[in-house]
């Protein structure tokens, strides 16, 4: 993982942290193990595909989500979500692409 990435990752912490409180914290801690591997390939994905500056936009939109709905967006809308941004930024996504899926 990039230091990139793993800095996005640290702002998503916080954003929960804000957002949940313990209980919902602990209870999104033990199902969101996969979830965050998912927003870290995503965050990795975007930044090869097209950009820090996108990455950044998928970590923000992550954080909103969090903090907006109070729970963690899916894998699966982090995938979308990721590849709507590498598209609308000029680059293709496959839908053999992990983002693509």
């Amino acid at each position: 993982m990039t230091e990139h990435a793993k800095n996005l990752l640290r702002k998503i912490d916080e954003a929960a942290v804000e957002a949940l409180d313990v209980a919902d914290r602990e209870q999104a801690k033990q199902k969101g193990g996969s979830q965050r591997e998912a927003y870290e390939k995503g965050l990795n994905e975007v930044e090869r595909i097209a950009g820090r500056a996108q990455a950044r936009e998928l970590a923000e939109w992550i954080q909103d989500q969090i903090q907006e709905r109070e729970t963690f967006p899916s894998a699966r809308e982090v995938r979308n979500h990721g590849a709507q941004i590498c598209r609308k930024s000029g680059h293709d996504v496959s839908t053999n692409d992990w983002l693509g899926a």
